[in-house]
């Protein structure tokens, strides 16, 4: 959750949505209070703009407080092999669901092509620890997408295909489109 929409809050982190996800960031809020075995708080407001909004924060206790200082060494997120060695299939899922995406390419109105993407959008040195870490840990092939002068993940359709069949066991179900590749799924996403 740290590496997809979580964000640092001192020594602990907090992760908000829209209230349209509400449903998904229950989810959230259920792995957290299974992993940590204490309440997560969940906090509803509206925005000045009308926009409804739902946050949670898990308790502060020596594990949320172990993993942010893991991840935001010196006060700044940085990605390391350390850190991603502590991810299971079931946080892969969420980081991919929180900062992840698929798109079908198209020729001559036909879908040619799947591409799925990990919006990482930082260095190409942290990247290609991402890189090596699937490949070495999991088995995944990602290659590299410069864009908005930063960097991300990419694969095509074969090794898209089946990281997403491996990680859909643990997506909530009002996030499955975001991994569902059949051709009646896609006039939906």
């Amino acid at each position: 959750m740290l590496l997809g929409d979580g964000h640092r809050s001192q020594n602990n982190f907090f992760i908000q949505h829209s209230s349209e996800r509400e449903d998904y960031i229950l989810y959230k809020k259920d792995v957290l209070e299974q992993i940590t075995r204490r309440p997560v708080h969940v906090r509803r407001w509206e925005t000045k703009k009308g926009c409804h909004l739902i946050s949670i924060e898990p308790k502060l206790i020596p594990l949320t407080r172990v993993l942010v200082n893991k991840l935001y060494r010196n006060g700044t997120k940085t990605i390391t092999r350390k850190f991603l060695n502590l991810l299971t299939p079931q946080g892969i899922a969420i980081w991919f669901t929180d900062q992840g995406s698929k798109s079908f390419k198209k020729k001559n109105g036909n879908v040619r092509a799947l591409e799925v993407t990990l919006n990482t959008y930082i260095s190409k040195e942290e990247n290609e620890i991402i890189v090596s870490y699937f490949s070495e840990v999991w088995g995944f092939k990602w290659g590299l997408n410069r864009s908005n002068g930063a960097y991300r993940l990419r694969m095509g359709t074969k090794e898209g295909k089946r990281f997403l069949a491996f990680i859909t066991p643990f997506v909530p179900e009002s996030m499955l489109y975001k991994v569902q590749t059949s051709l009646n799924i896609m006039a939906t996403t």
